[in-house]
């Protein structure tokens, strides 16, 4: 994960591991970044996830009671389709940036509202693949304050496997899970 504007790094929950920790970067004597130093989770915690897709962002705001129970506060999914041209063009528009980076400000300012200390904020295929998605990265940190993570598709494709588990008992069988999005299948094996 990214360190976020609370300056904790926030990575998604494992439902093995029941809660994902946040971390705090410390730096060394010498100025260089060391390990991550652990930081303790009180509960209740409130956590923020945007998913900047292709097509849709996605915004979900959730409160952890304990590491495993937790309650669903806030959705908001808009169709900016921010990759619609990378995909002809091999750029995001100007136009589609704005979109993105109104639509992230609004998301922004729901963070602060409900006081979230922990969020992770990714963007997939659309900006991985464009010629000019430093410039949109550069922007949205910027202009919103959000730092935006580019996942690889193997990373997606882990997220969606632990979303799926986390709804769906896979019991002992081998499963398919695919994630198709705007720009990008991610196809894994399961078992």
């Amino acid at each position: 994960g990214r360190i976020g504007r609370c300056g904790r790094r926030w990575t998604p929950a494992d439902p093995q591991s029941n809660m994902a920790r946040p971390t705090k970067k410390i730096k060394a004597g010498n100025g260089s970044e060391t390990a991550p130093e652990r930081v303790r989770i009180t509960f209740p915690v409130r956590v923020g996830a945007v998913d900047v897709g292709s097509n849709a962002m996605r915004f979900l705001l959730a409160e952890f009671s304990s590491p495993a129970a937790y309650s669903v506060l806030e959705t908001e999914r808009l169709p900016v389709r921010l990759g619609h041209d990378v995909f002809l063009t091999g750029r995001l528009t100007q136009t589609a940036m704005d979109a993105a980076l109104a639509a992230l400000a609004t998301f922004r300012d729901k963070l602060a509202r409900w006081e979230v200390p922990h969020h992770r904020a990714v963007t997939t295929s659309a900006v991985r693949e464009s010629k000019n998605g430093d410039e949109f990265l550069e922007r949205v940190q910027r202009e919103t304050g959000l730092r935006l993570e580019i996942i690889t598709g193997s990373e997606e494709a882990r997220l969606v496997y632990l979303a799926v588990r986390n709804r769906v008992d896979l019991g002992i069988h081998d499963w398919i899970v695919a994630d198709l999005g705007g720009g990008s299948v991610e196809v894994s094996r399961v078992n």
